[in-house]
């Protein structure tokens, strides 16, 4: 378990004379135990590096040499017990890597809308103008349902009877588990509603993620904000507004890509990725030469999904050089 070690050396890192991580599995800094020298401040002789599937800390001026648990354990007593439950005592998230069958699953989610007066989005006249004005793949409008009043959407869940406002039209994005229980849905406004997305959450226990019935753990996972960018990447998920500090419980933190929105002067998208980074993500940073928000504004802007997905794949980072990466990107500005 080195994403382990990795994320508690990251937690201490800071707090030693010239810490320097060399590479994403080589941390350096001054001795903490001899000191390192009394004479040069800028000599840095102690190392943690992977030794066996596990780090070590060394250094190579008094000889010092112990388990990276050891040397947390007497750096930090409070911070190694932490470590300690995290790693030995709990169970990392287990993930099934089979892709459960489509259609059997959404059954019973398509009698719940189909009840409640929604139809399947290609057989709606405004859906399918909105999804070929946003260039949504053809092959994805099966996945999304259109109704006319979305007043009826309360239908679904009685909490929800006093609390959603208008009658509008509104393409329905369902929310499924990953054994295909239907746990919301979310109205996108066809008209110029300012409430452009009304969400509604059927099981508080379950995190709103839209494609986890379809995902398949055993290929790389992206994971974009918006279940709209989601359809443009294969094999792909969205968080939708779910604690993204939760994400290693829903996708292997080693078979994803998190992929948020471009912009580099929102503080809270800054702040996001800078714990999905340290909790050992892979993170996309977008290049300079992208311009537009979000994937589908680019899509809109004539660059085709698999040029999306390239660019995503040479950009993505983790560890130092994404914490670099995103520190020269969110110093862009004139977006």
């Amino acid at each position: 378990m080195l994403w382990v070690d990795k994320k508690y050396l990251r937690l201490i890192s800071s707090r030693f004379r010239n810490s320097k991580w060399k590479n994403e599995d080589l941390l350096n800094h001054a001795c903490p135990y001899c000191g390192d020298s009394e004479k040069n401040p800028h000599k840095a002789r102690g190392y943690h590096f992977i030794y066996k599937e596990t780090f070590i800390y060394k250094c190579h001026n008094c000889g010092e040499s112990k388990s990276f648990a050891s040397f947390l354990k007497e750096q930090d007593n409070t911070l190694w017990k932490q470590y300690c439950v995290e790693k030995f005592y709990k169970k990392k998230p287990q993930f099934t890597s089979t892709v459960i069958p489509t259609r059997p699953q959404s059954n019973i989610g398509h009698k719940l809308l189909d009840q409640v007066g929604c139809v399947k989005a290609i057989d709606a006249s405004k859906a399918r103008d909105y999804l070929k004005h946003r260039k949504i793949p053809s092959h994805k409008w099966d996945e999304l349902y259109y109704i006319e009043n979305c007043q009826a959407l309360s239908k679904l869940d009685y909490k929800y009877k006093e609390r959603v406002f208008g009658n509008d039209p509104r393409l329905v994005i369902p929310f499924y588990t990953r054994q295909g229980k239907l746990i919301g849905v979310s109205g996108r406004a066809l008209n110029d509603n300012k409430l452009r997305y009304l969400t509604l959450k059927f099981d508080e226990t379950s995190p709103l993620i839209y494609g986890l019935r379809t995902v398949d753990y055993n290929k790389k996972v992206y994971v974009t904000e918006g279940p709209i960018d989601s359809l443009f990447l294969p094999n792909s998920i969205a968080v939708a507004g779910s604690d993204f500090q939760k994400l290693n419980t829903i996708v292997p933190t080693e078979q994803a890509i998190v992929v948020f929105d471009n912009e580099p002067r929102a503080p809270e998208i800054v702040k996001k990725l800078s714990q999905i980074i340290e909790d050992g993500f892979e993170v996309c940073i977008w290049p300079k030469w992208i311009r537009q928000k979000d994937i589908n504004d680019m899509i809109l802007n004539g660059l085709s999904p698999s040029i999306i997905e390239d660019t995503i794949n040479k950009n993505k980072f983790s560890g130092l050089k994404a914490k670099m990466a995103l520190s020269d990107w969110s110093k862009i500005s004139g977006r």
